[in-house]
């Protein structure tokens, strides 16, 4: 940097104070970071050279989210669900007494749900390291 602030041209431009502008600049990387190789312009999901998972999907997070949910949802069940204030008033009392006779399958649901999602995600992953090794 000059006295006036501003950059050289051998000087990397910096975006912000902490990044420079070529990380910023770039969504995703062009080499795996597994292997260093090059990566082509359609692998997504998994490095074509030693099949790294480069990006987890969305459904596999959603799914995490949801089998999250089904631990919170079972601590309550553990707890009682009388006594998380369903019956306090803010919900229907008819809704409040159908919530609380159903909750084990509001667990086992939201767990069943996280479970189909992340595997879902995890075959979407195989079938691209399967695409890749064939390639």
């Amino acid at each position: 940097m000059d006295e006036i602030g501003m950059a050289r041209a051998s000087e990397p431009v910096r975006v912000a104070k902490y990044f420079p502008a070529g990380f910023l600049s770039d969504p995703m990387a062009d080499r795996c970071p597994e292997c260093y190789a090059e990566l082509p312009e359609d692998a997504i999901w998994v490095c074509p050279t030693c099949r790294y998972t480069l990006r987890t999907p969305g459904s596999a997070k959603v799914g995490v989210g949801f089998m999250v949910l089904g631990l919170v949802l079972l601590g309550t069940y553990i707890a009682g669900p009388e006594r998380i204030g369903l019956e306090s008033g803010a919900i229907p009392t008819d809704l409040a007494a159908l919530m609380i006779a159903n909750y084990p399958l509001m667990v086992i649901g939201a767990f069943g749900l996280g479970a189909f999602l992340a595997a879902a995600g995890a075959l979407l992953i195989r079938r691209e390291q399967g695409r890749a090794f064939a390639a």
